[in-house]
């Protein structure tokens, strides 16, 4: 079974047509994620064809390549992106109409059964 993930919680700062810039809530110990993050709406110019992109902001730039695309599940606002190459497995989890964000990070883990992760949230 997975290890414990970690948990992140943001909350929408600003709103642009296609993108929401994000700022972290909640203090870890653990900082995987950068404070801020961009989810913007995809182009479809990947062939992975997913349906957001995920960005950090590092020392005050928007870092560049895009920290992981995401891709649906089967639960409504649910969505998942891995770091690397299938190293780290990312759960995006949006509430309140996306107002609020919860990011699940589990380091080192990395299943396409998503199932029970999504279950256990």
């Amino acid at each position: 079974m997975a290890t414990q993930p970690i948990k992140y919680e943001y909350k929408a700062t600003k709103y642009f047509k296609t993108t929401v810039h994000y700022s972290l809530v909640s203090e870890n110990l653990k900082p995987q994620l950068s404070s801020k993050l961009n989810i913007s709406e995809s182009r479809y110019f990947a062939k992975s064809k997913p349906l957001f992109w995920c960005q950090e902001r590092i020392q005050n730039k928007w870092f560049k390549p895009n920290l992981t695309g995401l891709f649906p599940t089967n639960r409504e606002n649910v969505y998942w992106g891995c770091r690397g190459r299938y190293q780290h497995i990312i759960l995006f989890v949006f509430k309140d109409n996306q107002e609020c964000l919860t990011v699940y990070y589990f380091e080192n883990y990395f299943t396409r059964n998503l199932e029970p992760l999504i279950k256990n949230l």
